[in-house]
């Protein structure tokens, strides 16, 4: 980054932040800026509807199968057991990722052209379309129709849900002061946790109903309440500043940052503001425009890549195999009711570490909260391997139990601080493009993970069952070596600082007792 833009940046920065990056009373520290910024907080709590329809998704198809009525429309009989083949599991799951990666591949563009409102809104209006294909997926009569059509759903949801995914985080980071931007980033699963509770309980409900296919419709159509939120958040929030300032339009700037911050602040924002719009003239004069092909350069080349880590940590900590949970629980022979209370008790407490992460994140760091976290995770999922080598329901029911413990380790891991990381390490002028990488590089390990773990546990194939946590293992300790590598912490740092860092190659672990160089 260029010095006059650093001191733009600066300057942004100390107008959200007066304290700057002083140490003192977290909670008080965190409150005051709450208290400063009351419209910044509304508008990235809305534009966390996204996620909550993402959480919702990534186990519906989990918690429907404790459905009789699903099982029945979908299913075949194994046996004298009624299961959904694991061909099917795995491209529902497999399809609605590569539609993921669809929705990150389309996204950037549409972004840094349209602008973050219309992204939004093009999301929840994709996102409605797959909703529709997947409720009437069970009219044809033929079930290999059923099955593709709710599959070709799954993929249409998954384009829209990416886009919403990519947009609130961007939208978010550009946004969140200093001091509330771990919280603020990590809302993103938080959402996506209560979306999952969201389901989990609107399942329980539904297995009671029987062999009726509104079961399972109910669950499918309660969704359709989430994207109508995600398309009133893309009508009410401001569009983010940086992308008027990107396209030269200083007055919709000086609007969008009077409905983000308060009448006091704004004169020292708009000198900024004005500042940064002479150097983006001056990076498009001299050809340096913003380009994917910049994320894989110089040193954003380790920037992207830290933000590719930070996105797909999740699938190396074992979220696809504990979203399928409640299905292998039925396979190993509880009770749908039962497995479907497990889900239940697992967003919610998963609910409650991710809160406490937003606190670690700004006191003991992003990176040792990710490092210790994975540890614990590796930890527990060997626990869980072990006790699969032993028949009876008290080893059944330790599995359940197990999962919550990794769900809260998860999230006060990859689950809460990834998104912290993954959103706050590029620069600010590929922040758009890199978080498409990222979301592309996550959507792609989803759609790998999603595919093949239904093989590894369902019977009829692999059928390891529990012991399918081994290979969890085994990752999580993988991906607690790449992090004591690669993930730097970035804590209570300005972007100003971050580039500085960056563009002096300081080793991952030696960021946190930089000190920056004055002028």
């Amino acid at each position: 980054m260029a010095a006059s833009e650093k001191g733009v940046v600066e300057l942004v920065e100390r107008a959200e932040n007066p304290n700057g990056t002083e140490n003192g009373n977290l909670l008080q520290t965190m409150w005051l800026t709450a208290r400063r910024n009351p419209k910044v907080l509304l508008y990235t709590v809305m534009m966390a509807s996204g996620p909550m329809a993402f959480g919702f998704d990534i186990v519906i198809v989990g918690v429907v199968t404790a459905i009789p009525a699903f099982l029945e429309t979908f299913g075949e009989l194994y046996g004298e057991q009624l299961i959904l083949p694991s061909l099917w599991l795995s491209l529902w799951n497999a399809m609605m990722s590569f539609g993921l990666i669809v929705g990150s591949v389309i996204n950037g563009p549409i972004t840094d052209r349209f602008g973050r409102k219309v992204s939004m809104a093009t999301g929840a209006f994709i996102l409605s379309i797959g909703i529709a294909i997947v409720y009437t997926s069970d009219e044809p009569t033929d079930i290999t129709h059923r099955r593709i059509m709710f599959m070709f759903g799954k993929i249409v949801i998954g384009t829209g849900l990416s886009m919403l995914l990519s947009t609130c985080q961007t939208f978010n980071s550009e946004v969140a002061p200093t001091k509330l931007r771990a919280p603020l980033l990590s809302l993103f699963q938080f959402s996506a946790t209560l979306g999952m509770l969201i389901a989990a309980v609107v399942a329980q409900n539904e297995t009671k109903i029987g062999l009726q296919r509104l079961s399972y419709r109910v669950c499918f159509a309660t969704q359709w309440a989430l994207a109508g939120t995600a398309l009133l958040a893309a009508v009410i929030i401001p569009e983010s500043p940086v992308y008027y300032l990107r396209r030269g339009n200083f007055d919709g700037a000086r609007k969008s940052l009077l409905r983000l911050h308060s009448a006091d602040t704004i004169d020292s924002q708009i000198v900024a503001l004005q500042a940064a719009l002479d150097q983006e003239r001056a990076f498009e004069e001299s050809n340096q425009s913003a380009t994917y092909l910049q994320c894989f350069k110089g040193t954003n080349l380790r920037r992207t890549r830290i933000v590719v880590y930070a996105s797909i940590l999740q699938q190396f900590l074992g979220v696809s195999f504990i979203s399928n949970g409640t299905y292998f629980l039925i396979t190993a022979g509880m009770t749908p009711s039962n497995s479907v209370m497990v889900l239940e008790i697992v967003s919610g407490l998963s609910m409650v570490s991710n809160i406490i992460s937003w606190f670690l994140a700004s006191s003991v760091g992003r990176r040792n909260s990710l490092l210790f976290g994975s540890i614990g995770v590796g930890i527990i999922w060997t626990s869980v391997g072990i006790s699969a080598c032993f028949k009876g329901s008290t080893a059944l029911w330790y599995t359940g139990v197990a999962m919550n413990v990794v769900m809260v380790f998860y999230n006060l891991a990859a689950g809460g601080i990834g998104p912290i990381v993954a959103a706050e390490t590029s620069s600010i002028r590929l922040r758009a493009k890199t978080n498409s990488v990222g979301f592309f590089a996550s959507s792609l390990m989803s759609w790998a993970f999603t595919f093949f773990v239904p093989y590894m546990f369902n019977v009829g194939n692999a059928d390891w069952g529990g012991k399918t946590a081994f290979f969890f293992t085994g990752l999580s300790f993988i991906a607690a070596l790449v992090i004591f590598l690669e993930i730097p912490e970035m804590k209570n740092r300005t972007y100003v600082e971050l580039d500085e860092m960056f563009e002096k190659h300081i080793p991952s672990r030696r960021f946190k007792e930089y000190a920056r160089e004055t002028d």
